[in-house]
This record gives C-alpha cells, structure tokens and sequence, in this order.
C-alpha cells in the first residue's frame, strides 16, 4: 500500500517506491515511545520520510556503539550488561518498546552520565567531571602497571643517556655505599662500646679519610643532578638545586668539624674556615654563615606550602618532607652558631670533645639520609615507587635509622650529661663557652 501524495507526479511515485524497497523492515520500525508505550501501528509505513528516519535511527545506533567503545578504549570505561540493556530498544511483536523497569531507567541514567545516547535518540554531551574521574581511573591503573617494574626495567628508566658518562649515577650508587659503610662501623664501635660499658674515645673521626672523600663524592651527585632537572620540568629542577644547598651547607659542617681533629697547634684556624676561605672580618662571618645555613630552610617552607596549596601532590609526603627538613635543623643550628662564633669550635674541642664527633657523625648521617630521599623522589617522579613506598623506605625508616645513629653516639660518647643540658645549652651550642 502506497501511501497519498498530495502533488505527486509519476517521477516522485517511482522514486518513492525504489527508496522503500531498499530499506530493511527491521530499520523502519517505530522508535519508543516514554514511559515505555506501545507504538501505534504494527506495519510500518513506507515513503521517503520514513526511509530518511530509519536511516537516522541507524546512524544514532552506530554512533552510540561507537561512542561507548571510544570511551571504553580511552578511559578503561566498562558497560555493564544493565547499562548496554537499558541503552537500546527492546523489540516485541510489531512495536517496540522503551526499558520502564527502575533498574533500566537507572541504568540508563549512567550511561546518559559518561555520554552516551539515552532511547529517546538525543546525544548527552559528556561531563567534565566525568571523563575527569575516568582519567584519574587510567592514571591510577598505568601507576599500578609501572610500580610492579621488574629491577631491570627500573634500571633502564634511571640509567639514562642525558647523564653524560653517567657522572650522577655512578657518583650516586658509589656514595650510598660507601656512606652506608661508614655509618654502619661508627654504629658498630658504639655498640662495642655500650656492651662493654666503656666510654668511646673522642680522640679523632675514625674512618674520616673514606668519610670525608663520601662527601666530596655526593657533592659530584648532587650538583650534576640539577642540570638533568631541567630535562624533566622546573619541579625536577627546583628539587635538584634545593637539594644541592641543603648538601653544600651539611658537607661544610661537616668537613669543618672533621677535619677540626687533624689540627695539633691549639686549632687556630681549624675553626675558621669559612672565615679563611671568604677572606672576611669576623663580625661579617657570623651573618654570613647563618644566612648560608638558614637559606635552604627558608626554600624548603616555601616549596612546601606551594605544593599544599597549589598542586595536587601527595600532601601526606609534602607535609613529611617538610618536617623532616626542620629536623635537620635540630642538627644545622647548633653546628652554625659554633661555626659562627669567633674561637667557638676551639672552645668545643676544649669543654667537649666528644660533642664534635657526635656532630660529625650526624651530619655525615643527614648527608646520606638526604641523598636516599632525593633518589626515592626521582623513583616517584618516575612512576617506579608508589606514594606509600616512598614515605615508608626513603622518608620515614631512614629517618629512624639517623635518629637510631644519634641515640648510639650520645650512649657511647656521653657528650652531655644529662638530657636537661641538652635542652638548656640549645642542643649542645653552649657549651663551647
């Protein structure tokens, strides 16, 4: 049956019937009606119109296909088999009706959220909180993937060419070796000395040749690191150069009072030599030294309240971090207002000389605690360890290990006598009077 043409000439007829016989009976049939009524024919009719409206009908049902494979390939989205029911039409017996069921509708509503066509044949355009939290999914997934990497393809990501001669790698792995050899033995002597109930000798730094040469060697790590920065953004950079300051102040102390012990003529100049290499009067030298020493304090409370406030970091890590700097200054400021002070390490030596080698091995300690974090933060920056692996092996233990380290000196070396003089004399910087 031909449906009435008003107007039409024979062309148009023909035309007509040639469009009809070309559509398939399934693609003519009449999309759902709401609230899942049924359609009121069960012949569909045939014409141009309808052959243009199946046709659409095709093209949405690809385009729905399409889009939900699109987004399943993009962000790890998955369809469950509720969601895929309620996004087409259910076919009966000549008409065609629309999934009522709350299930369905509510299927239906979640695939309409990650923008995909609902029944009633309208595109939803995705939201961007959406495809957000899909991103975030994927993100999660690829740092599930990259933190079980086997060691050799740990290895490969670390060990790169922008290294030249792989001066910041071998300069790295030779200091954490040596300066974990160091600090085992100066823990063993105090062991052997608690065991034995004796007081530990404050006659020199034993080992400080090898110590001393472990400092100059993550000197070379740490300062051929912030060029490579540069490679992986301004954070990498940024990291690598406050980093670099918070090394250049430890090894300066450290070095100071080390090599404090190798001087046999009342240590004239053993004290001053920040003075000495400067060439600066002595009422300059304590404003020198405590802008130096104070300087990657300051940084490190600035990049830590960037990173809470404008990034979305790991605010627990940041927060750790942070503290974690203010502890060493427990250790920098005492050694910096003796260092400062004109005769004040020669003061030391003469009261307590088994406080300079307590500080030393301390700050040898923090050197090396320092250097481990910051290769831990460029395992994260690479998706090699997870947040949590980070905080736990190169945060929080090796912060406990340093603290373990102190608590053995002070047991073996006895440098104050009783923990109220720790707290009156500023954590030991008064007693170079």
């Amino acid at each position: 049956m031909v449906p009435y043409l008003p107007l039409a000439d024979t062309r148009t007829l023909e035309t007509a019937r040639q469009s009809a016989s070309r559509v398939p009976v399934d693609a003519m049939r009449v999309l759902a009606l709401p609230l899942g009524a049924a359609a009121a024919t069960s012949r569909p009719p045939r014409g141009p119109a309808s052959s243009a409206a199946s046709r659409r009908g095709q093209s949405a049902r690809a385009h729905r296909s399409t889009t939900r494979d699109a987004i399943s390939a993009t962000l790890g989205v998955s369809f469950s088999t509720g969601a895929r029911a309620s996004g087409r039409v259910h076919r009966g017996e000549g008409t065609c009706t629309r999934a009522s069921s709350p299930n369905d509708r509510a299927s239906a509503s979640e695939v309409s959220g990650t923008g995909v066509e609902t029944t009633d044949g309208v595109e939803t355009r995705a939201s961007s909180e959406t495809f957000s939290a899909g991103a975030d999914a994927s993100r999660a997934n690829a740092n599930a993937a990259t933190t079980s990497l086997s060691p050799s393809q740990a290895f490969r990501r670390m060990w790169t060419r922008a290294d030249p001669y792989h001066v910041h790698g071998l300069s790295g792995g030779l200091f954490t070796v040596l300066g974990a050899g160091v600090l085992g033995f100066w823990a063993k002597q105090d062991v052997d000395a608690l065991v034995s109930g004796t007081r530990l000798a404050a006659d020199g730094v034993h080992l400080w040749p090898l110590a001393s040469f472990s400092l100059l060697v993550a000197g070379v790590c740490a300062l051929s690191g912030v060029p490579l920065g540069r490679l992986r953004g301004w954070r990498k950079t940024e990291l690598s150069a406050r980093s670099s300051l918070f090394q250049l102040v430890l090894t300066w102390q450290a070095l100071a009072l080390g090599a404090s012990f190798a001087v046999t003529d009342a240590l004239e100049d053993s004290g001053d030599l920040l003075a000495t290499a400067a060439n600066v009067a002595d009422e300059s030298r304590g404003t020198w030294t405590w802008a130096f020493c104070l300087a990657p304090f300051a940084w490190q409370t600035l990049t830590s309240l960037y990173i809470l406030l404008f990034t979305k970091d790991d605010k627990r890590s940041a927060v750790l971090v942070g503290l974690g700097a203010w502890l060493f200054g427990a250790q920098v400021f005492p050694v910096a207002a003796v260092l400062a002070q004109t005769g004040g390490l020669q003061g030391l030596h003469a009261h307590r000389p088994e406080l300079v080698a307590t500080w030393c091995h301390s700050l040898v300690g923090l050197v090396w605690l320092l250097n481990w974090s910051t290769f831990g933060a460029s395992l994260r920056a690479r998706n090699i360890v997870d947040d949590a692996a980070y905080r736990k092996w190169f945060l929080l233990r090796p912060s406990a290990g340093w603290i373990a380290l102190f608590a053995l000196d002070v047991g073996a070396l006895k440098p104050f006598t009783s923990l109220g003089e720790y707290f009156a004399t500023a954590g030991g910087a008064g007693l170079m009077y």
